[in-house]
């Protein structure tokens, strides 16, 4: 029995809530069917002595006639009917017509007979003498004390169940929670290490039960992940310091240049090779920040800036046009240059498939700023939006090295958002999400 969102603690709960039930509704049941055999047992055997007392009574008279003489316990009573055996009433109570109609369909019998109806038990016995039936002896009981008794004890049961589930219910609660507060603990520190001290392990407890195991086996797999990252640190770093080499040199060489006497057409070229030197270098700057985690978490900026910084930044396509619809200027948690490395890709992705137009939207909600680059492209086709974001896949037409899109959802993460496909045609549209607070 599992439901979407349960907890593992609820789950156990309501299995054993369930459980226990059930196992006092099958009890509940046999004690009743018991109860109702005993009760059975008893109103036959009652009627059997009953009838036996009165049979013993029977006098048979010279001329035929049957008489009953009274016993010390006085058994003849307003349950006790005596006939002759061709149907005639002897002696026993006035009764109403139902129990009348009954008792008299049974005067006539030639064998012991039992019937069960409106909630009374009727007991035929013929009185033999010598093979002949001399009398028919008819006695009833009524079943309402019975079912009384049945009822009281049905209501005691069902309470005496109800507090059993109950108390089974919240010992299960309490022992499973206190069973899973190691594990609790456990996922609150692991989570809390993942953000502040990669390199903090579960203490050693002395002991060898599961619990032990899954923090033994937990330490060995935090000192794995946090090699792979101190070993991707320091090959991003080794990759900054060789790329901002040339970099350095080739900024150089243009400022250099540009000392010189040049036409406006060369010294403008040189400005925008600057310029992207700059951007280059700054690029390397974020992402080997993000690498590290030193990334700024209280800067902040807006979608205004990060989308004309993005739109500024984007490759010029003949007749593509790039338009940004005002939907208000919404504050971000995030750093400009970081929130724009997540943005551009998109951007340009949009730009390289588009017919004619791209269109840079704004939809804020209570959580999330979401930033909406949609095109008039073809769309994506049949492939899938996820394999999108992989690192190295790319179109067939594409030039690029496939890094694009995948580089941008890893830095929306790193700033707590994402980057996802929202419609795969009419129009393609791509999502970056910022948190809000």
């Amino acid at each position: 029995m599992r439901a979407p969102g349960r907890t593992l603690q609820s789950r156990i709960v309501w299995t054993t809530t369930v459980v226990t039930a059930l196992a006092m509704a099958a009890m509940i049941g046999t004690v009743l069917l018991i109860l109702q055999a005993l009760n059975m047992n008893n109103v036959d055997r009652r009627l059997t002595d009953q009838a036996s007392a009165i049979s013993t009574t029977i006098v048979v008279e010279a001329d035929g006639s049957v008489t009953a003489s009274e016993t010390p316990n006085d058994s003849i009573d307003d349950t006790t009917w005596i006939y002759n055996p061709d149907g005639t009433l002897v002696e026993g109570p006035k009764t109403g017509t139902r129990v009348a109609t009954v008792v008299k369909s049974l005067s006539r019998v030639e064998k012991r007979t039992r019937l069960e109806k409106d909630e009374r038990v009727f007991l035929a016995v013929p009185v033999r003498e010598e093979g002949t039936t001399t009398a028919v002896v008819v006695v009833e009981a009524s079943l309402e004390p019975y079912e009384s008794t049945r009822n009281a004890v049905l209501v005691g049961l069902v309470g005496l169940g109800a507090v059993v589930t109950a108390g089974s219910a919240a010992v299960a609660a309490w022992t499973v929670r206190r069973t899973l507060a190691p594990v609790e603990s456990m996922a609150r520190r692991a989570e809390d290490w993942s953000e502040h001290d990669l390199d903090a392990r579960f203490a050693a407890t002395g002991t060898d039960d599961e619990f032990a195991h899954l923090g033994r086996t937990l330490n060995v797999l935090l000192d794995r992940v946090a090699g792979a990252l101190r070993n991707e640190q320091q090959l991003t770093a080794e990759l900054a310091h060789e790329l901002r080499t040339p970099l350095t040199a080739i900024r150089g060489e243009a400022e250099l240049t540009r000392m010189a006497t040049l036409t406006p057409d060369v010294d403008e070229r040189l400005s925008r090779v600057i310029d992207l030197v700059d951007r280059m270098s700054t690029t390397i700057s974020s992402l080997l920040a993000i690498a590290r985690g030193e990334h700024r978490t209280d800067a902040r900026t807006t979608t205004a800036e990060i989308i004309a910084a993005a739109v500024e930044h984007a490759s010029a396509r003949d007749g593509v046009e790039i338009s940004v619809v005002d939907a208000g200027n919404h504050d971000v948690p995030a750093p400009l240059e970081l929130a724009v490395r997540a943005l551009s890709p998109v951007v340009e992705n949009a730009v390289r498939h588009a017919r004619s137009r791209v269109t840079v939207t704004v939809a804020a909600t209570d959580r999330t700023i979401d930033l909406l680059v949609n095109d008039d492209g073809p769309g994506i086709g049949s492939a899938d939006p996820e394999s999108l974001f992989q690192s190295g896949v790319r179109g067939a037409d594409s030039t690029g090295a496939g890094l694009g899109l995948a580089l941008a959802r890893r830095v929306a993460r790193t700033l707590g958002g994402d980057v996802h496909v929202s419609s795969a045609a009419d129009p393609t549209t791509f999502a970056l999400s910022l948190p809000r607070f």
